[in-house]
């Protein structure tokens, strides 16, 4: 809106000046003295109206100079009209809008925070003055999203992620720190959700930029969620039920009571609903475990909800998927059975592989191996119920058996290869020209003292063990290796020191192999007794069962706007994809305005403060004078006001 603005507000006091004559004129009048005379009366007439005309020429005279008064004080003030466009040329403003799921919280007269956020933000903009360089950007955990629309759009709609404070604070600094304007703000519309804390660190603004954070709504008092949900068993044994368990938290202040939890699944079998009871008092947590009578394989999808009446509904609901397998039959072929079961070379591979606790015969692990002890003149059993092949330190195969192996493999299994002393170079010619090996046996290499040095870390297999905090491959020893040399097509996964392949993939129409250049067992090392030897194991049975994450037919995927879309479980061809909210959102304390500025280094500026520093500094533009002063108007004005008065002086006084 127009109006109008002085420089000098100080010398409107001058002003005062203009009771000045009209002090004068009311105590300096002169006082008539009524005297009868008979000679003149009639002239009485003429005289009245002549003194009529004289008093009206000294009021519009009075009135004259007193106006010139006034105009003069003006003048000195130095007037300027403000919100006529040239006040917002030197002025930037950012108005950044918290779009994170908990925005979607309602408060007492109905409308989500958004929506009030989104009403306060379109407030300001409007009362912004005109040509104000005005930026609007929508934040979350997810990132920065700048609307190319100067004026804020009301339609728009909050998405599902978390918060981060840093990020939006850190776009905004990038942006502002470009702009030519003397005057720069921010403005930040937000809920204050504490979590927000946890994103990315910020380090201030420059000291010429304000920034006014606006508290939307008020802290919400009751909130029930369920925070996780997990498939904790999978694998479909006999007598042995599937299990989901679900973590929920009262959030809010108040207790809880017999608040219903409950289980809905859909699969192949008949839908599955179960409901528990609970009572969480305020900060509580509880872990719901619902037992599952599912015997069909395949995959299965639904939700934990919880029943409550709070201000966040989005919360309540927590999404879920998973794929019920048959454990994977694994043929495991003992190349070198010993006197007693501790000394079979493959009695670290089948513990591994079976795992499970003591005294209990329930296996932790969805594979169930099986060994056949090989000798002379044995063959391989029927291949088709196995989902994979171990051959551990096989000194040979027969050609039926590499022929099987050969179309099993095609045909979509999976084999791996541990070497050892009884592979020699002769007998498995046969099986590298049949196209079953990634390398060729060269021989033997050592003893010497043998490590991990490189390795593929973007491999499925490798990418959970190159983290240094989930133990050190290059700790792994072995006294002894086969040396091999890679066939063509084939791919080296790890290596030693001295660049010999360690780990070698080939593929052969839809199936893997693998092929490791030591033992399974202490021949060559004591790597089995590391404890690296089981994460390594099941990486690689992992990768040959399609069992590693980046096989399986559930997904996990943030929320978020646009494509992602909102918490739920979608099919994405034979694969389900699961979106769930963030979890750091159903939590409702919030920071005070004092400490969010303490946290990201914002101290506060005073309106009065940052209107004086703006004043001071628009006058030093143009050699002190402001582009839209109007004293040039004033004294235009004045000037006029002046001739007049001269010539109702002449007339009054001439």
């Amino acid at each position: 809106m127009a109006g109008m603005g002085l420089i000098h507000l100080g010398f409107l006091a001058a002003a005062a000046a203009v009771a000045v004559p009209l002090i004068i004129h009311l105590l300096l009048r002169p006082r008539a003295r009524r005297v009868e005379i008979g000679s003149v009366r009639f002239l009485k007439q003429v005289m009245r109206d002549s003194t009529r005309s004289r008093r009206l020429r000294h009021w519009l005279l009075l009135l004259l100079r007193a106006t010139a008064l006034l105009l003069l004080a003006l003048l000195f003030a130095r007037p300027y009209l403000r919100g006529t466009g040239t006040e917002g040329k030197d002025r930037e403003v950012i108005v950044l809008l918290d779009q994170s799921a908990s925005m979607r919280a309602t408060g007492p007269s109905g409308t989500t925070l958004f929506t009030q956020a989104q009403e306060a933000a379109d407030d300001l903009v409007r009362q912004l003055p005109e040509r104000t360089a005005v930026r609007v950007a929508y934040f979350d955990s997810r990132g920065v999203t700048a609307d190319e629309n100067v004026h804020i759009n009301l339609e728009r709609t909050p998405g599902y992620a978390g918060t981060d404070y840093g990020l939006a604070l850190r776009w905004a600094r990038d942006r502002i720190v470009l702009s030519p304007r003397r005057h720069r703000q921010v403005y930040l519309f937000t809920d204050l959700q504490r979590c927000g804390l946890r994103g990315t660190p910020f380090e201030g603004f420059s000291a010429d930029v304000a920034l006014e954070v606006v508290e939307i709504g008020s802290p919400l008092f009751k909130n029930l969620t369920v925070e996780s949900v997990e498939a904790a068993q999978t694998t479909l044994r006999p007598n042995e039920p599937l299990a989901v368990t679900a973590s929920v938290l009262n959030a809010g202040r108040f207790p809880a009571s017999s608040v219903p939890v409950q289980l809905s699944l859909e699969g192949p079998g008949p839908r599955i609903q179960q409901v528990q009871t609970l009572t969480l008092s305020p900060g509580a947590r509880h872990v719901v475990r619902f037992s599952l009578p599912i015997d069909k394989p395949g995959l299965y999808h639904g939700f934990v909800e919880v029943a409550g009446d709070d201000s966040f509904p989005l919360d309540n609901r927590r999404w879920l998927a998973f794929e019920a397998r048959t454990p994977d039959r694994l043929l495991v072929v003992d190349g070198r059975p010993g006197s007693t079961v501790y000394t079979n070379s493959t009695y670290y591979l089948e513990t591994a592989l079976r795992l499970a606790l003591p005294d209990q015969g329930t296996p932790l692990t969805p594979y169930q191996p099986e060994r056949l002890a090989w000798a002379e003149g044995a063959t391989l059993p029927e291949l088709k119920p196995f989902r994979a092949v171990v051959l551990s330190n096989v000194a040979a195969l027969a050609e039926k058996d590499a022929d099987r192996l050969r179309t099993y493999i095609a045909e979509g299994g999976g084999l791996l290869l541990f070497t050892g002393p009884q592979v020699k170079p002769a007998t498995y010619e046969s099986l590298r020209r049949m196209g079953l090996l990634p390398a060729s046996v060269e021989g033997v290499s050592g003893p010497d003292e043998v490590h991990f040095d490189t390795w593929d870390k973007d491999h499925p297999i490798f990418v959970p063990l190159s983290d240094p905090q989930q133990g050190d491959l290059r700790r792994l020893v072995f006294r002894q290796i086969t040396r091999l040399n890679p066939a063509e097509g084939a791919k080296v996964l790890a290596a030693s020191e001295a660049s010999n392949p360690l780990l070698v993939e080939s593929r052969l129409g839809a199936g893997i192999v693998l092929m490791f250049a030591s033992t399974a067992d202490l021949t060559w090392g004591d790597w089995p007794k590391g404890r690296l030897f089981l994460p390594l194991v099941h990486q690689m049975m992992g990768y040959l069962t399609e069992r590693l994450p980046q096989d399986q037919r559930v997904r996990s995927a943030p929320t978020g706007p646009g494509a992602e879309g909102p918490p739920g479980v979608e099919r994405d061809g034979h694969a389900v994809i699961v979106r769930n909210l963030d979890p750091a959102e159903s939590e409702i304390e919030r920071l005070s305005v004092e400490e969010f500025r303490w946290q990201f280094h914002v101290p506060e500026v005073k309106d009065e403060a940052y209107k004086e520093q703006s004043a001071a500094d628009a006058t030093a533009v143009a050699g002190g004078q402001r582009a839209d002063e109007v004293w040039v108007y004033v004294v235009l004005v004045l000037l006029v006001l002046l001739l007049v008065e001269l010539l109702v002086a002449n007339r009054t006084y001439g």
